[in-house]
């Protein structure tokens, strides 16, 4: 008995072995077939968005409300259809300066009764202004919807525009600039968008300290007067109320607020570099290196826009994906890399964005060119596909969960026109991307021509900016100074 029991544990030793020798000597195939076999995704999360109701009122404001039955809180954006590029090419940032004194009172009612106000009815209040519309936010609990209301349509229909409140918030604006510029990563951005909207219309949402001084009570009036009105506007509310009430009630307030936009802009595609840009800014003793690229993209309504989202995904959207795997994981270049996505009405930007050492930029940008050289020659595989895809669906309620994250999802909708491929749609848009459609979309987008533009100390980053065929260098102002060559010539 005790021979046939050490006959099975020898058999069973051996067979052990082959198994182990097999699984030895085949690791890296094993790896690659599971790879290439990923487990299949969980299930969609349930997703069930509320219709988007839509009325115009009778003095032409368009009204939108999104009922949402879970929390006291009303959630509330008022768009005003101009932006930035509307301000006149010799007062850029007016928009801006516009829409905060919007926030600093009305007739018969100062700033602070304004913030008390805003206090009284559980509330915020804010502003921004992005390049073709202005947003008011306003959230609130539920049983101040009257009290809101009124605040919101008396500032938007007998602002104040005191002297005192706009020397107040000229000098907030040239504050804020100020504390922003000696960021690497603001004035990078800041003069990637300069070049690629050199004479556009968009290039006006980069403005200076001495052009808000310039700002005075004639440009303001002038601008509120020209575009602040109903026909122009879009109230956008989400919360326990439907469509009917909601109606009611704004009517009520608003309807008072009289007038007709008779400009509407609209604006050509800025053309796409031929060639590679390589441009530097200056910042002298500055510990961080930033890199960014920019390429133009088409419309955010442009049927290339959701295998974008999967290239994006793919290429730089997250620390899994292929910019940081290489820059950071493997190489050691980058603290961090990462691509995005910005869009306007008429285009939209692709960005790749990287910190990394002084001493490893020229090697740093060819790996980034690499990776973008590698996604519009080359098919991603599909279970890189489907693994872009799986996040990106995963990730999409948590965008939107709470009341102003929707509010804000919504907004965009409604001022870019986007429809319900942007709504109710959008996990099927998604899904039905495939490896070929992506594929298809990169060797039209023009990924391989970017603007670089990297910021950082020049004496630390001399040498490495020299193994560049040219160099254009500017000022952190964004004002070319002279060009480095690869012959080490510098010049004016």
């Amino acid at each position: 008995m005790t021979g046939q029991l050490r006959h099975i544990y020898q058999h069973n030793w051996i067979y052990a072995s082959i198994i182990l020798i097999t699984l030895l000597s085949h690791p890296i195939s094993a790896q690659e077939r599971y790879r290439k076999s990923p487990p299949y995704p969980d299930p969609l999360p349930s997703l069930n968005l509320p219709e988007i109701q839509t009325t115009v009122l009778d003095n032409g404001l368009t009204l939108s409300v999104v009922p949402r039955q879970n929390l006291p809180i009303i959630s509330l954006r008022l768009l005003i259809m101009n932006g930035e590029t509307s301000s006149p090419d010799s007062s850029p940032g007016l928009a801006t300066f516009t829409a905060n004194m919007l926030m600093k009172g009305a007739v018969g009612l100062s700033s602070s009764e304004v913030e008390e106000t805003v206090d009284a009815v559980g509330g915020k209040l804010s502003t921004q202004v992005f390049p073709e519309y202005t947003v008011f936010s306003f959230s609130f609990l539920d049983e101040y919807f009257d009290q809101a209301l009124d605040l919101l349509s008396r500032l938007v229909h007998q602002p104040a525009f005191s002297g005192q409140e706009i020397r107040n918030v000229k000098r907030t604006m040239y504050y804020d600039l100020a504390r922003r510029n000696p960021d690497p990563e603001y004035i990078g951005k800041r003069l990637l968008s300069k070049i690629l909207f050199k004479d556009h219309p968009y290039g006006k949402v980069i403005f200076d300290n001495d052009l808000i001084n310039d700002l005075d009570r004639k440009d303001l009036l002038m601008f509120f007067d020209k575009f602040y009105l109903p026909n122009n506007a879009q109230l956008i509310v989400i919360g326990n109320l439907n469509l009917s009430t909601a109606s009611k009630k704004i009517s009520q307030y608003f309807n008072s607020w009289k007038g007709e936009v008779k400009e509407f802009y609209q604006y050509n595609v800025p053309p796409a570099l031929e060639r590679i840009k390589v441009c530097f800014v200056n910042v002298p003793k500055s510990k961080d290196t930033i890199i960014f690229m920019g390429v133009i993209l088409p419309p955010k309504s442009n049927q290339d826009f959701f295998p974008l989202l999967v290239l994006n995904q793919v290429l730089g959207g997250t620390h899994l994906s292929r910019l940081f795997m290489n820059l950071r994981e493997s190489k050691g270049y980058a603290y961090w890399a990462y691509s995005s996505m910005e869009f306007f009405k008429t285009c939209g930007v692709f960005f790749i964005r990287a910190k990394v050492r002084a001493s490893v930029i020229y090697a740093a940008v060819q790996e980034i060119l690499s990776e973008a050289k590698a996604i519009s020659n080359r098919r991603i595989p599909s279970h890189e596909i489907e693994q872009a895809k799986s996040y990106l669906i995963g990730n999409y309620p948590l965008s939107i969960e709470t009341y102003d994250d929707l509010c804000s999802w919504v907004s965009e909708i409604q001022a870019f026109k986007l429809g319900n491929e942007h709504w109710d749609k959008y996990y099927e848009s998604i899904m039905y991307i495939n490896s070929q459609e992506v594929f298809a979309t990169a060797q039209r987008t023009p990924i391989l021509n970017p603007v670089i533009v990297i910021v950082g100390d020049r004496d630390t980053t001399l040498e490495n900016l020299r193994q560049f065929a040219e160099v254009e260098v500017y000022n952190e102002q964004g004002e070319l100074q002279y060009k480095i060559t690869k012959d080490n010539n510098e010049g004016k």
